[in-house]
């Protein structure tokens, strides 16, 4: 890093035209191994300093302004026609566009068996909502004392719901079509806008949950080859002697987990791919062979610490667009967000590329430093184009045009009302983020300078267990993990 400072010394002697001597300041702190100076307050009279957008940041402000363009496009997005135990019937309406739409005068029409029909029309009094923003979402139940605006027919198999728009000669916007799928099933839509069947809980374990789901064997099987089935299970894994077998007992077994699962049809299209042309689709154990690293480093991203469903997230993020998560992979958090009607979204592309100093990414956030020139450097120093810091920062963001993250097309699947994990299921096959190096000191060499590699903590199982102890032991007669019994999302004003 010395090195590095005399070399930006020389460039700015030799460019100075009007004076030869070079100040300390003006090289950027983290060159000259100095901590950055706390922030001056302004005195009153003089003029405010000017902030400096960095590009990432313009960037986003005019995705943003682009979508506010695009028009409202409100879909059938979930419904429940057969409800099971405290379950409620419920239709969920979502607005895919840029632009808020007032569903006053609009009507959901239900054809029984394709003999009669039944009509609720949105209507704005009383308190009921009849205004979706972007991205939102509208949940309709049906009516009963607790829910005075709900529509008034009887869901049940073999329906056909239509979306109209307002107008007695208006045409249907959406309509979803289902047969008996049975009860406590919920119509999710998906990317291809067509609907997938799914429970809201199933009793058992994340490994029993993903099966009772069905068109998960690629997941499954990739679980199993690397012992992740049985981290998931909360069981032990014996030591196998495998490349990847330290880092998967060193996964903590008494906590649960979250998993985003992926279709077995997006891992086909991947086997077809690398298999080429002219040659037969590749199978799930011929891309172990071939590739098993690349697996395991998806597998394991893919799953994240603790239980977590749209409600508690949504609890846990509060104010904020997008939080990381730690993953079961040591190496790796996950970055999800929310949009405005709960959808959770994966960021598989957003790391902290730690920045060059002791201090770290938390530090120089608490500083204020995200907006300066050093942190985004578009990828010169940190190696990534948002620069330094990226989640810490709050650089990461998942853009409706672009499509650049995952999102959920089933949603809060709980294992065991969610004291055993929860699932997910997104929309894409995805790949799992680089694991940036720390940042170690080095001479002018750029060899590290003795001492400055910090050690790893043996086992990370035991840190985390202890630490969990020590939780427990603290609250009297209560558990120190947030579990929640079986709690649907919808219900809810």
């Amino acid at each position: 890093m010395k090195g590095l400072a005399a070399v930006v010394v020389s460039a700015l002697m030799l460019s100075s035209t009007t004076s030869g001597v070079v100040r300390c300041q003006e090289i950027p702190q983290w060159l000259n191994g100095t901590a950055p100076s706390p922030a001056v307050e302004e005195s009153k009279g003089s003029s405010p300093a000017t902030t400096k957008i960095p590009g990432w940041k313009k960037d986003r402000m005019e995705q943003a302004a682009l979508f506010k363009e695009t028009p409202s496009d409100v879909v059938i997005s979930a419904v429940l026609a057969e409800p099971s135990g405290r379950q409620k019937e419920f239709i969920q309406l979502k607005n895919l566009g840029g632009q808020a739409q007032d569903l006053e005068g609009w009507r959901l029409t239900l054809k029984n068996s394709g003999e009669t029909e039944e009509t609720f029309e949105f209507v704005a009094s009383d308190g009921c909502e009849t205004t979706i923003p972007p991205l939102g979402s509208l949940l309709v139940l049906k009516k009963d004392v607790q829910n005075p605006c709900g529509f008034n027919f009887e869901l049940g198999p073999s329906e056909e719901l239509v979306l109209f728009e307002e107008g007695e000669d208006a045409e249907g916007v959406d309509s979803v079509t289902w047969g008996n799928v049975g009860r406590g099933i919920v119509l999710y839509r998906n990317a291809e806008d067509e609907y997938d069947r799914a429970p809201q809980n199933v009793e058992g374990n994340v490994i029993d949950t993903l099966t009772r789901l069905g068109g998960f064997k690629n997941m499954l099987t990739f679980l199993k080859h690397f012992d992740l089935d049985k981290i998931l299970s909360g069981r032990g894994v014996r030591n196998t002697g495998t490349w990847h077998n330290k880092i998967v007992r060193e996964m903590p077994t008494s906590i649960p987990y979250t998993l985003f699962a992926i279709k077995d049809e997006a891992w086909e299209s991947l086997f077809k791919e690398m298999a080429g042309e002219w040659a037969p689709p590749l199978t799930a154990s011929e891309l172990l062979e071939i590739d098993d690293a690349l697996v395991f480093d998806i597998i394991s991203f893919l799953m994240l610490e603790d239980s977590w469903n749209s409600r508690t997230l949504k609890l846990k993020m509060r104010d904020k667009s997008s939080m990381a998560f730690q993953t079961a992979h040591p190496d790796r958090k996950a970055v999800l967000q929310l949009d405005e009607s709960g959808t959770i979204r994966l960021n598989y592309d957003c790391v902290d590329s730690p920045s060059p100093d002791e201090f770290g990414c938390a530090i120089q956030r608490g500083w204020g430093k995200c907006q300066e020139d050093w942190m985004n450097d578009n990828g010169f120093f940190s190696g990534r184009p948002l620069g330094y810091c990226e989640y810490e920062c709050d650089k990461c963001y998942c853009d409706p045009l672009e499509d650049n993250c995952a999102k959920t097309i089933i949603a809060d699947v709980t294992a065991s009302s969610g004291e055993k994990g929860v699932v997910h299921v997104i929309d894409r096959l995805i790949e799992a983020p680089p694991i940036m190096p720390a940042w170690v000191p080095t001479d002018a060499n750029g060899n590290p300078l003795p001492g400055s590699t910090k050690k790893k903590s043996k086992s990370r199982r035991a840190d985390k267990e202890k630490e969990e102890k020590k939780k427990s032991s603290s609250s009297s007669r209560s558990s120190s993990r947030r579990t929640y019994q079986y709690n649907p999302w919808w219900g809810r004003k």
